[in-house]
């Protein structure tokens, strides 16, 4: 957890110091849908850095998700209190991409982009070890509103990476036990609104 909100807070700055006038700033909250664990709701931060005049831009954000199901991975481990008990897998999906934008200085603004993706990912639960992974992402969306002025945004954007969970090798005292492990395929959409704004 305090790993995590370094991370975005190191965004965070990143975004108020070292961008230029023209950037574009974004406050969201979020819903991700996953395919093996279920959906959530997080909040997040990006900035974007347009190229002069010709609608590309260089975009950024982070999005922290918590409290992820745990369902898929139960049977796997036959534990009945549960894989992740009162805490849960968190999730922080780094998006780094190039957007394209059809109306740069338009009230509606639609964009499409691509790009990578860095997830940390993690777990409170000392028994389980889980990977962070690089992946892919696409993205549709709008903004709506004066150039200029604080305006609405919403999109869309899908994920797609797998990571590994395992039982901690600390578990197993003889150490010809297996370790369980489970892959976690964290492929969804993502539904993101927020407002924008311009410095």
């Amino acid at each position: 957890m305090k790993r995590t909100l370094g991370t975005l807070a190191i965004l965070a700055a990143l975004a108020v110091f070292a961008t230029p006038a023209e950037a574009q700033f974004k406050i969201y909250g979020s819903y991700w849908n996953t395919s093996d664990v279920d959906d959530t709701f997080g909040g997040g931060i990006g900035f974007g850095i347009p190229f002069g005049e010709s609608g590309l831009s260089l975009d950024l954000a982070g999005t922290y998700y918590q409290e992820l199901s745990n369902e898929p991975i139960d049977n796997l481990f036959d534990d009945d209190e549960g894989v992740f008990k009162e805490e849960s897998l968190e999730v922080v999906p780094f998006d780094v991409g190039i957007h394209y934008n059809f109306a740069p200085h338009g009230t509606f603004s639609p964009w499409i982009g691509a790009g990578g993706t860095y997830f940390l990912i993690d777990t409170t639960g000392n028994q389980f070890e889980v990977d962070d992974e690089t992946g892919w992402h696409v993205s549709a969306g709008s903004q709506f509103g004066d150039r200029d002025g604080v305006n609405f945004f919403a999109e869309a954007i899908y994920r797609s990476t797998e990571s590994t969970l395992r039982r901690s090798e600390d578990d197993f005292p003889d150490p010809s036990d297996q370790v369980d492990e489970v892959d976690i395929d964290l492929d969804g959409v993502a539904i993101n609104a927020g407002i924008t704004w311009r410095f």
